[in-house]
């Protein structure tokens, strides 16, 4: 299972070679974006220390429909005219974290291998009940193992 150590051997280096196109702003956000988006996993921590439950795949960063929310709102803001300094980064900083979120689930897609495509699809799972089964998850018995243990563990 890709974990943030194994994202981070990844995103850091694509992030410092993009510096140079989208400034550092834009490359921090590459790379806290390819990383923390795991975060997410917390939700699914936290479900499964409250009701007991391993049987959900809720994650909801890791969907392609937001990750295209945001390709679209990197593209609306390229097409502004850049009135301040924040206005001049934040399509920077946009992208990046849009690139950071796609090397992010497609890095989940090779090396997590789901049964399904739409594993990583928010509107798949919520359709499927967030089943971790009926959702690509099911050949993965060891799936969400580290659900008892403490959340840092996981890292």
């Amino acid at each position: 299972m890709a974990r943030p150590r194994f994202h981070a051997l990844l995103t850091i280096p694509v992030a410092w070679h993009l510096r140079h196109k989208w400034g550092y702003p834009g490359a921090l956000a590459l790379a806290m974006m390819g990383i923390f988006i795991d975060g997410d996993h917390l939700v699914d921590w936290a479900w499964m220390r409250f009701t007991g439950q391993r049987d959900r795949f809720l994650a909801p960063l890791h969907a392609w429909e937001l990750l295209a929310l945001s390709a679209g709102l990197a593209w609306w803001l390229q097409r502004r005219p850049a009135t301040t300094p924040i206005a001049l980064e934040l399509p920077r900083m946009v992208a990046g974290l849009t690139f950071g979120w796609w090397l992010h689930l497609t890095q989940d897609m090779v090396f997590n291998r789901p049964d399904h495509a739409g594993a990583y699809s928010l509107t798949y799972r919520i359709w499927h009940g967030f089943d971790r089964d009926r959702t690509g998850w099911g050949n993965h018995k060891t799936f969400h193992q580290w659900g008892h243990s403490p959340w840092w563990t996981w890292l």
